[in-house]
Order: C-alpha cells, then sequence, then structure tokens
C-alpha cells in the first residue's frame, strides 16, 4: 500500500501508511508538518481501524501526569504493545506496536465523528509525544522541556519545569526582537556537520516548523537580582537531564541519552541563570556569554 503522505518532525521523515477504509485526521498542531510527498521515509507509521484483542501477561510500565496514566508498556501474547490513554478521560485510545529493526509503528485506535463522518486520528496526543520520544533513545536526539529563542544570531535554550520562567523569557526575548523556536518542548538535535540544533515539535495549537542553531543552554530560577553561574560536568549532565523527557524502563535509553547530554554539554557548556524577569535580563544574558 502507498503512503498518503508524510509528517517531517526535526529533520525525520514519517510516512503515513492509512490500512482502514476511513479518512486520517490529525491535530491542528500537525497541519504545518503534513506533506503530500513522501522522501525517503525514516519512520512507517501503518493506521488501523479498531482495537485488536490480547492477553496482558505482564504490565512493564506507565507514565503518568499526576495520578492520570498517560500510557503504559504491557507483554502480551501478541508480543510488546504501548496502550495510549486519552489524558482526560483516561479511555483507551491507541494500542501501538514498534519494531525497532524496521523502524515502524503500527497503531490501532477506533473511528471517532468529525463533521458528521467517521474518521481514524491515530496521532491524538499523547500517541505523537511517545513517538518523538521513542526517536530520542536511537537518535542523536533530546526531548526537553524548555522555551527555546533565536535572536538572529545565536540560539538558545532555557529549560526547566513549570513555573521557573520559560514562557516569560520567551515572551522577553521575543520583545526584544528574537523568534520563538517553542516555549515549552523542544527537540535538540546532533547534525550531520557536528552543530546542535532545536527544532519544535507539532503542538495543540498550529505552529510552523522552525529550527536554530544552538549556542547557549540557560537554567533558570527567579532571583532578587541577574546572576549567571557556569555548571561543569556531571552536575551540569544531571541538570540537564532533569529537565529531559526520558523514562526509566530501558537502561539502555537512560546510557544513550546520557551520552548526547554529555556531547552537548562539552560542545555548548551550560549556566544557571538568576533571573529578574524584564527587560534587562537580554542585555545581562549577551553581557555574560
Amino acid at each position: 500500500m502507498n503512503p498518503i503522505g508524510s509528517a517531517c518532525v526535526a529533520g525525520y521523515h514519517f510516512a503515513l501508511f492509512n490500512q482502514s477504509s476511513l479518512p486520517i485526521i490529525f491535530d491542528i498542531g500537525f497541519s504545518s508538518f503534513l506533506k503530500e510527498q513522501v522522501p525517503c521515509a525514516d519512520r512507517n507509521l501503518s493506521f488501523h481501524e479498531g482495537f485488536i484483542e490480547f492477553d496482558i501477561t505482564a504490565r512493564l510500565y506507565q507514565a503518568k501526569n499526576n495520578d492520570q496514566l498517560l500510557w503504559e508498556i504491557v507483554d502480551t501474547n501478541k508480543g510488546r504493545w504501548f496502550l495510549v490513554y486519552h489524558p482526560e478521560n483516561g479511555n483507551l485510545q491507541q494500542q501501538a506496536q514498534y519494531d525497532s529493526k524496521q523502524g515502524s509503528w503500527t497503531i490501532h485506535c477506533k473511528s471517532e465523528q468529525h463533521l458528521n463522518e467517521d474518521v481514524l486520528n491515530p496521532l491524538a496526543y499523547p500517541m505523537a509525544p511517545l513517538l518523538w520520544y521513542q526517536l530520542t533513545t536511537e537518535e542523536p536526539l533530546l526531548l526537553i522541556h524548555a522555551s527555546g529563542i533565536f535572536d538572529g544570531e545565536k540560539g538558545r535554550i532555557f529549560a526547566g519545569f513549570s513555573g521557573v520562567g520559560k514562557s516569560t523569557m520567551a515572551k522577553i526575548w521575543q520583545q526584544a526582537g528574537a523568534q520563538i523556536i517553542n516555549d515549552d518542548r523542544l527537540l535538540i538535535k546532533k547534525e550531520n556537520d557536528g552543530t546542535w540544533r532545536m527544532h519544535n515539535t507539532p503542538m495543540y495549537y498550529q505552529d510552523e516548523p522552525k529550527s536554530a542553531k544552538l549556542q547557549h543552554i540557560y537554567f533558570p530560577y527567579h532571583h532578587p537580582s541577574n546572576t549567571h553561574d557556569l555548571i561543569l560536568g556531571a552536575k551540569a549532565i544531571a541538570q540537564l537531564l532533569a529537565f529531559t523527557i526520558h523514562h526509566g524502563y530501558d537502561i539502555k535509553h537512560l546510557l544513550h541519552h546520557s551520552l548526547i547530554a554529555e556531547e552537548l554539554l562539552k560542545d555548548l557548556g551550560a549556566a544557571k541563570l538568576g533571573v529578574v524577569p524584564n527587560e534587562q535580563i537580554v542585555l545581562f544574558i549577551k553581557a555574560n556569554e
């Protein structure tokens, strides 16, 4: 069966195959990432209507947001599967199986109504971020909670959990003329030429694919005055990994992410950044680079 198109994220092409008789829809955040053409595919996504039945023999891992189960990995009499759940009501949303040797996903979901038509929405959240995460376990990538900006000369990320001021920093830089790559989730990629770039991913809102070369990494926190403190070695790696998205069900994945983080920090370095959230922080950062 020929692909119906492709999705391109961080330079990786996902060929899309519809194995059902129903139309496929995607969340609005995908609209600018979808292509009719299918270049040489890096991964294949095969979409199927309806769930399949199997017996679960073991539950290996569960990913949660607070108490809400987002997805889990289970062993069954039909192999290992990801079970993905609706982030609000907890209902089963997708069954997905990944073949690492072939680089292919098989994704099952039930039909839903859209504009009075039965359709499939196989990459509805949190299925899509699971694809990006799996990609980071095999490629020179980190998926990180961070805002990223590019001021025309340099790219910077501000990494941290909710509440540290990532979005505020992005807006301050935007008011100073910089472009926001994304203010919440980024893929950091080591390119073939050895440079590092940050890439946005499809979100819940519409945005164009964006990327920029990355030169500086910051870990901001609220402080009475602007401060800049370089951090090095294992401390820097631990700080960076604290804000990357990684799951502990496979030690090989943890090792891979640790090695990528080590390479990134050797090339770019990092600093803890005490922040007074006003326009002066832009000048302060530039003066300390």
